[in-house]
């Protein structure tokens, strides 16, 4: 505790079951997949210099995203895919 107030959260650090690493790995790929189809809708638009910077992070987030989930680290590669997801789905609506 800190000067009398309430205990610390814990953070369960377990490893993933199975099945929980399953369903991560499924809800990633559905992230990416969406995220892949966006690029691909707005791939002819001309965007100004804010977006186009947006659309290299997104073409970064996959990546890592990617790179991350090869590598096991299913949390940061979820983390990843939805901020590739995000500014995706905003460029779509531009």
């Amino acid at each position: 505790m800190r000067n009398g107030s309430a205990a610390d959260p814990t953070v369960d650090l377990s490893p993933l079951s199975q099945q929980q690493a399953s369903h991560q790995i499924d809800s990633i790929n559905q992230l990416l997949a969406a995220s892949d189809e966006n690029l691909k809708e707005i791939s002819g638009r001309q965007f100004n210099a804010s977006q186009q910077d947006t659309v290299k992070q997104v073409q970064s987030y996959l990546q890592q995203a990617e790179a991350a989930k090869k590598d096991g680290d299913l949390q940061r590669a979820h983390n990843l895919a939805v901020k590739a997801n995000l500014l995706s789905a905003e460029l779509v609506g531009h």
